[in-house]
């Protein structure tokens, strides 16, 4: 019994389908980081707007709340908890604490410029 197929042929097939996984890697990778140099875009936007106006970003996804204070006390309490559980020592308390005052003078910004700090960040209540 003779075997008409070619191994050789076999083994080539063999890489041209590891090669076009790969590039199945290489295109989503690609795509990922057209999406990721998008985002830059539209945060340097958001800033650029910030620093023009003086105003905030309408948040651009679907949030509970759709505003943006609470992007911003989101962002503040998610610092002080990474100092807070992570960096245990004299150094960490500094920066526990650095970042609390900023956190205050973020709600302390959203206040001044018409805003509310909403309830679960508000300290002062």
């Amino acid at each position: 019994m003779s075997n008409p197929i070619d191994g050789s042929t076999v083994v080539t097939t063999y890489f041209e389908d590891r090669i076009a996984e790969a590039q199945k890697d290489v295109e989503a990778a690609q795509a990922a980081l057209d999406a990721a140099r998008a985002k830059v875009g539209r945060r340097e936007a958001e800033r650029d707007e910030f620093t023009q106006t003086g105003s905030l970003h309408q948040p651009a996804y679907d949030s509970e709340t759709g505003r943006p204070e609470w992007e911003l006390c989101l962002w503040a309490q998610a610092r002080i908890g990474d100092v807070a559980f992570k960096d245990m020592t004299p150094a960490g308390d500094t920066a526990y604490q650095r970042l609390r005052a900023e956190e205050s003078a973020a709600h302390r910004w959203l206040r001044e410029n018409g805003y509310t700090v909403p309830a679960p960040f508000d300290r002062t209540r």
